[in-house]
């Protein structure tokens, strides 16, 4: 395959209402797009798009990386295997944002000319992806009742985030959902990171009676996690503490945590989040796909990835709905708490014009 042109362009994205969690707050989402087109005069796309206090790089590291490839990657020509995408993407300097994006664009010009080499990729896909609702800093009241409209849509899995100045508060929203709501839902937990080690002991015991199917980084501190997730009545996830590949895999080999949320933006590819699905996978652990809010671009990438997993725990993807308008239509529009995805549609055909 000859990569014969290479576009992009910025993007901005405005969230309906600011997502706030104990870390940041979300108003908006910016990124870039980018558009390959091979010698057979087939179109991909790709999105590149980092998170502010997630990702290790700007914006403005992301433009400039771009900036760079406009020349390089026209004529170059892509053996048609993962490993060799993966290598001849190696010969290049790519911050992990552009990494996905250019990942996303290739591997969706490989299926486009060979519609087996998705199942060749993978094996078997499910045809139907799981997906959590998240909720962020309200007014309870509020939470209340937007979760009350996502169970009487379908959806089962509810994601609350949680660290608020007064643990107490946390506390009531969650003894409130599960009186509410009942145990025919299952109720995920994120702290970002907010507690320190013997807090976080002190919460989880306060919290296990409440059949929390996990909690994502109560403490910042990866070794805490990892000492945590010894003792902790409530099972542990990862999500920003994973940096790099490296992270994802020696927490893998070398803890007791069973939940590792990847946001694959942040760590960089398709691939090297593939390769870490399949070291799970050997384990018995589980690896969660996570949205960074993406476009509707780089969820679709983010669906592929969930397709691949080998359990039925929800992927965190339900990001589309946050935006006032998004960048195009939407493949993978989540109905009744799930995603349908058809290996034989992907990828979706994206009405864009580059300018």
């Amino acid at each position: 395959m000859i990569i014969k042109d290479f576009k992009y362009f910025p993007f901005s994205l405005q969230l309906k209402i600011p997502f706030q969690s104990s870390a940041q707050i979300i108003k908006q989402r910016n990124g870039f797009i980018i558009s390959l087109r091979d010698e057979l005069g087939n179109q991909s796309f790709g999105e590149a798009s980092p998170l502010i206090n997630y990702s290790s790089e700007l914006m403005d590291q992301v433009a400039i990386t771009l900036r760079n490839l406009r020349s390089q990657l026209i004529d170059i020509s892509i053996e048609e295997s993962p490993d060799d995408v993966s290598q001849s993407l190696n010969n290049y300097k790519l911050v992990p944002s552009v990494r996905f994006a250019l990942e996303q664009a290739i591997l969706s010009l490989l299926i486009i000319r060979n519609k087996n080499f998705v199942n060749l990729f993978v094996g078997n896909l499910k045809s139907e992806i799981n997906v959590n609702a998240v909720f962020g800093f309200e007014e309870s009241i509020n939470i209340l009742s937007e979760i009350e409209g996502k169970i009487n849509s379908g959806y089962n899995t509810i994601k609350l985030k949680v660290g608020r100045d007064n643990f107490e508060d946390d506390l009531k929203l969650i003894d409130e959902v599960r009186r509410r709501f009942g145990k025919n839902i299952s109720i995920r937990l994120d702290a970002n990171g907010k507690w320190e080690f013997e807090d976080a002991k002190n919460y989880l015991e306060q919290l296990s009676s409440f059949n929390i199917q996990y909690i994502e980084e109560p403490c910042t501190n990866l070794n805490d996690l990892i000492k945590l997730a010894e003792v902790s009545p409530i099972p542990i996830a990862v999500d920003e503490s994973v940096h790099i590949i490296e992270d994802a895999l020696e927490i893998i080999n070398n803890s007791n945590i069973e939940f590792i949320v990847l946001k694959p933006m942040v760590l960089g590819g398709l691939f090297s989040t593939l390769r870490v699905i399949n070291e799970a996978e050997l384990k018995n652990k589980k690896v969660i796909i996570s949205s960074s809010f993406e476009s509707a671009i780089g969820k679709s990438g983010l669906v592929l990835l969930a397709s691949i997993t080998n359990h039925n725990f929800a992927h965190g993807l339900d990001t589309s709905e946050f935006f006032e308008k998004d960048i195009c239509a939407d493949s993978f529009k989540v109905e009744k708490g799930k995603i349908t995805f058809t290996p034989e549609n992907y990828p979706p055909q994206f009405n864009l014009k580059l300018t």
